[in-house]
């Protein structure tokens, strides 16, 4: 096995247990009026391309209502950069991603509370 399928290999099993410990907001909970959606524009990027960003967007609610102003918004990305947290303005709250130098998957975690979504941003 060479050392670039060896790490392929980890790359794929690191991104999948980050996908399965996730909780979604879809899942029932303590927290079952708090929601947060994530999304992504685009979902393509060039890696390792320092003009090329996506702008991340978290849509939380509470009760079906956006969440208060200023309500704290934590992301975490693997292959590249993201701002660590945002804060929601009208129930949205914004943050850019920067590829890294990796073509494959990129995945962008955001949580709120207890409350987790994930979006893949694949780069090529």
């Amino acid at each position: 096995m060479s050392i670039r399928s060896l790490w392929g290999w980890l790359s794929l099993s690191l991104l999948t247990i980050l996908l399965l410990s996730c909780r979604t907001s879809t899942e029932p909970g303590a927290n079952d009026a708090l929601t947060i959606h994530l999304d992504a524009v685009p979902l393509l990027l060039k890696a390792a391309d320092t003009l090329d960003v996506a702008t991340v967007w978290a849509t939380v609610l509470e009760s079906g209502r956006p969440a208060p102003d200023s309500t704290r918004v934590s992301f975490a990305a693997t292959n590249g950069k993201i701002g660590a947290e945002a804060y929601t303005r009208d129930g949205l709250a914004r943050v850019e991603f920067l590829p890294g130098a990796s073509v494959g998957i990129a995945a962008i975690i955001a949580q709120v509370q207890a409350i987790r979504d994930t979006v893949l941003i694949t780069l090529y």
